[in-house]
Formats: structure tokens, C-alpha cells, sequence
């Protein structure tokens, strides 16, 4: 795979498994994807690997943000 492809494989993979956890996405731009859940919890992903989420996030958000780092890591390896 070359990296164009890597990065679309590592995207896709990310929108599956946020959708797993519940949330859409509500915003796709930029090389940003931002994902919403119905509860008002917001996570912001970049086409590079960095996940964002506000300082005043509820634990539930941090936790998923933390999972979605984890699953980025381990995927990233996986196309190494």
C-alpha cells in the first residue's frame, strides 16, 4: 500500500469503529473528521492521527478518546 492508500484505509477504519461506539459523523473537511454522538459528546479526528476533544469533556469522552488513540496506534502498526 502506498500512503494516499494507508491514510484512506486508516480513515475508513476509524469511521467504522466510532460508529461502534455510537457516534456519526457530523463533519468531514479539511482533514478533519469530527464525530457527534446523541448525547452531545464531540470528538475531532485528523487525517494524521491526532484526536481532539475539549478540556471540559465529560469522562465518558476522554474515554472514548482514548480508546479511539489506542485503536489509531494499533492499526498504524498494522499498515507499517
Amino acid at each position: 500500500m502506498n500512503k494516499t492508500e494507508k491514510i484512506k484505509h486508516l480513515t475508513k477504519s476509524v469511521i467504522h469503529f466510532m460508529d461502534a461506539l455510537g457516534y456519526e459523523v457530523v463533519n468531514d473537511e479539511s482533514g478533519r473528521i469530527l464525530f457527534s454522538s446523541d448525547d452531545d459528546k464531540q470528538i475531532e479526528y485528523s487525517r494524521s492521527g491526532d484526536v481532539c476533544i475539549d478540556n471540559w469533556a465529560c469522562d465518558e469522552t476522554h474515554l472514548d478518546a482514548f480508546k479511539l488513540e489506542q485503536f489509531v496506534k494499533i492499526v498504524k502498526q498494522g499498515l507499517a
